[in-house]
């Protein structure tokens, strides 16, 4: 495990802490690392469905970027995962 410092609004300070004295996290640094796993599960789950639908339907490039805006992601980085995961068309022997 590794040790960073990382800089919070107060309102997510108190957020955090009442979880913690409330019971629902062991530490500040339990929380923290939940939530990073989370965010971190929840862009992994929603970048398996794009490529699931991308199998299907292609994807229009107004709606990579719009992903890639809502991801916090590059744009190029969203554009070749879609391009990547689109089902290749298998040439005849």
């Amino acid at each position: 495990m590794r040790r960073i410092t990382i800089s919070l609004d107060d309102a997510l300070v108190e957020i955090v802490e009442a979880d913690v004295a409330a019971g629902r996290a062991p530490s500040v640094s339990a929380w923290v690392a939940s939530a990073v796993r989370a965010k971190s599960q929840a862009r992994a789950e929603l970048i398996a469905d794009l490529e699931q639908l991308e199998r299907s339907d292609p994807t229009p490039p107004e709606v990579i970027a719009s992903v890639a805006r809502s991801l916090g992601l590059p744009h190029s980085l969203v554009a070749k995962a879609v391009r990547n995961r689109r089902p290749r068309s298998r040439r005849a022997s």
